[in-house]
Parts: structure tokens; C-alpha cells; sequence
């Protein structure tokens, strides 16, 4: 599937890491963003875009809201419904169907591009968190045995 990529979500978490945002913090924020807002927010999105019956309410209320509030804005209407309509018609459309012998051919878009650069970024980030982890561990082993050492020369 194609994602578009946000570089602005990219730089929010490497400016985390950057300024010592813990990463469980960083991972919940993220969860409850991604999971819970904005799933929910494309979902409300997809299903008004969905639905014609919804989409012909939503349509007919913006144009009354726009013709009411911006002077001269009826003389513009019946171009811009008559696009609105052609690209809703565009779009809900049924796609052109692929035959199956066609081979994909290699897409080397910004987007894939981008998308490469981050999954790089990630799998930087996930082996830096394993390795502080470890770090982290290995420091603790050995204040433990400094502290048996010194216990010990003390008596």
C-alpha cells in the first residue's frame, strides 16, 4: 500500500530522541495518536467520502454556508460544483481492472524513496536501543560487583 510520507512525524521523533524523550513516552504518544485519534479521523473521513447520500448532505451545506457568507460566491458555484462533481465521479469510479500478466515494474518515487530512508532510520534507532539497553545492563552488573568489592574491603 502506498503511504504518503511525513517528514514532519520523522523529524518529531528523531528531535525525541535527540532532546532524551524516553521511548516508552514517545511509543504511547504515538500509539494513542496514530491508533486512536487519527484512525478515527480517517475512518469519520472515508466514510462521509463513501457515502453518497452524506456526501450530497455535506456538499449542499458547504456551498450554502459559502454562498451565504462570501458576496459573489453564486456566480462561481455551478463551475465548481460542476469539478466537485467531476472528481467525486473520478474517484468513485470502479479502478480500471489489471491483467494478471503484467509484471510491476520497480517504483523509485520520492516515496519509496523516503520510505527507505526512514525504515534505515528505524532499524539505526532499534539497534542503538538495543545496544543501550545493553550498555545500560552491563553498568548495573558492574556497580553491583564495585559495590560487592568495596563492601568487602571494608571489612
Amino acid at each position: 500500500m502506498f503511504q504518503v510520507p511525513n517528514p514532519l512525524f520523522d523529524l518529531a521523533g528523531i528531535m525525541c530522541g535527540q532532546f532524551g524523550i524516553p521511548f516508552w513516552k514517545f511509543f504511547l504518544a504515538t500509539l494513542i495518536g496514530k491508533a486512536i485519534i487519527k484512525t478515527h479521523m480517517q475512518t469519520v473521513f472515508i466514510i462521509s467520502v463513501c457515502n453518497n447520500q452524506l456526501l450530497d448532505w455535506i456538499e449542499n451545506e458547504l456551498i450554502w454556508v459559502l454562498s451565504s457568507l462570501i458576496p459573489g460566491f453564486d456566480s462561481y458555484l455551478p463551475t465548481l460544483t460542476e469539478k466537485l462533481h467531476a472528481v467525486k465521479e473520478k474517484y468513485l469510479a470502479a479502478p480500471h481492472p489489471v491483467p494478471s500478466n503484467v509484471k510491476e515494474k520497480w517504483d523509485f518515487s520520492f516515496a519509496s524513496i523516503w520510505n527507505t530512508i526512514v525504515w534505515l532510520m528505524l532499524m539505526n534507532f532499534f539497534v542503538k536501543i538495543v545496544n543501550a539497553t545493553a550498555q545500560d545492563h552491563l553498568k548495573k552488573q558492574q556497580d553491583k560487583q564495585l559495590a560487592k568489592k568495596v563492601s568487602a574491603s571494608r571489612h
